[in-house]
């Protein structure tokens, strides 16, 4: 039994040495420097060459807005036909294949099979950087079949341009997109297509997550390109990324409202505390500007005016606004301050004269009536009346037109502060009301004109 094995073993070796054996035979003969022209194309002469393209995305991102540049990780397929290397007119020759077995088989090779073989000189036009993956060994996928088809498969990372209008960030949509040219062989010599179509391209969504994008859909195109050195063939890649909102709206919306709203607590404050009041003004302003600039140090520098500098504009207004509602206020406060004090000593001269009258300091008065600022009755007694009679009737005369002075000057001092448009109650009053509701209504047009459109 042991013998048997043995022999079982032994005709197994032989066979799968043979069969290696073969192959190698038969790739040597494919590919024979007499024979073989790598440095032509297939069909030189003839039709061009249809070169079809899969693609299988591994990773997706980062996508750089102050580079305006994407990174993308891939499965590149490329199929083209190549008579030359079609080994089935090959299965019942004894002068390649000792054996004159049929050989049907799908070969799959090395990578060093490449430099015995043309391959397409595709590209990607819009990269910045391009590299084949070849950790632990190069990542190359090789297969030959038996009318010659070649599948060349190979993992790559491209960094690629991705131009962006940034005027609607961070409520935008990006399209970035993946060009493959040919280099040198024009439409009548090669031609690039979508092999599957609309399916040429597989991605598996969740190694595809992005930190602030999402991928809507993406799309493939396939066109002609001219240059001055003819028409090439051209195919696109586009895919179409909408910004995820919520990272901005922790950092960048939320705090600015709240700043906002806490300017609005400087309403309610009393304006005699002009310390307190003053500090919660200046730090509101302050503490915007930092979250303005600390949030634009991490954006590319456009020219364009972007979707979130008009909000932080917006509030900023309301911010500086509230700080120059306080200014106006502690002015007219001040003012109506000032008139209330200079009323008062209106009214205590004025009450002063009473005070002299009813204390019945007839020779003070008499004495005084000559420089007082008060217009004297125009009645002056004559005839045989003592001096001090006539003086007696002219402090009762006086007096009654002392009084009616004092409530002339009682009239004209309230007018005086009740009557102004302005008054710092008013303002105050107003602020508590316009600043809120402005406020969300702005808001609420912002949001419906960026987010909803």
């Amino acid at each position: 039994m042991n013998r048997c094995l043995f022999l079982n073993c032994l005709f197994n070796s032989f066979l799968l040495t043979n069969g290696v054996h073969q192959v190698t035979q038969l790739l040597d003969f494919l590919v024979n420097d007499t024979e073989y022209d790598k440095t032509l194309r297939p069909n030189f002469g003839g039709p061009p060459v249809d070169v079809d393209i899969t693609m299988n995305i591994d990773s997706l991102g980062p996508i750089d807005e102050v580079n305006k540049n994407f990174r993308i990780d891939i499965s590149f397929r490329q199929k083209w036909k190549d008579s030359r290397l079609r080994f089935s007119r090959f299965t019942h020759s004894k002068e390649v294949l000792n054996s004159g077995t049929e050989w049907n088989k799908t070969l799959t090779l090395s990578h060093d099979f490449l430099k015995k073989i043309w391959i397409p000189d595709t590209y990607f036009p819009e990269s910045l950087n391009a590299s084949k993956q070849d950790v632990i060994v190069p990542n190359v996928l090789i297969r030959l079949w038996p009318d010659g088809s070649i599948l060349y498969s190979a993992r790559a990372t491209v960094i690629s341009k991705c131009p962006m209008k940034l005027s609607d960030f961070p409520m935008d949509k990006q399209q970035c997109s993946l060009l493959i040219e040919c280099y040198g062989y024009t439409i009548d010599e090669l031609k690039l297509h979508w092999e599957k179509g609309n399916d040429s391209v597989s991605i598996n969504k969740e190694k595809a997550t992005l930190a602030q994008f999402k991928l809507e859909s993406l799309s493939l195109t396939n066109y002609t390109l001219q240059f001055s050195t003819g028409h090439f063939s051209d195919l696109e890649l586009k895919f179409y990324f909408k910004r995820d909102l919520l990272y901005f709206i922790l950092q960048s919306y939320v705090p600015s409202t709240l700043i906002v709203m806490c300017s609005w607590v400087a309403f309610w404050v009393n304006r005699d505390g002009i310390p307190g009041r003053a500090c919660l003004s200046i730090t509101t302003v302050l503490s915007l500007i930092t979250l303005i600039g600390s949030t634009n140090s991490k954006l590319p520098n456009v020219s364009s005016v972007k979707a979130l500098d008009i909000y932080f504009a917006l509030c900023f207004v309301y911010v500086f606004g509230g700080l120059l509602e306080f200014a106006c206020v502690i002015y007219l406060s001040t003012v109506e301050k000032a008139a209330k004090n200079a009323s008062k000593v209106q009214e205590a001269k004025a009450k002063e004269y009473l005070t002299a009258v009813n204390a019945n300091k007839e020779a003070t008065i008499l004495k005084e009536l000559e420089h007082s600022m008060f217009s004297l009755p125009p009645q002056v007694a004559k005839g045989g009346e003592s001096a001090r009679e006539q003086a007696v009737q002219l402090l009762h005369e006086y007096k009654g037109f002392a009084e009616t002075k004092m409530e002339v000057v009682n009239r004209k001092r309230t007018p005086t502060i009740e009557k102004r448009f302005l008054t710092a109650s008013k303002i105050e009053v107003f602020s508590r009301v316009f600043f809120p509701s402005s406020f969300f209504v702005l808001e609420f047009i912002y949001w419906i004109t960026y987010y909803f459109q």
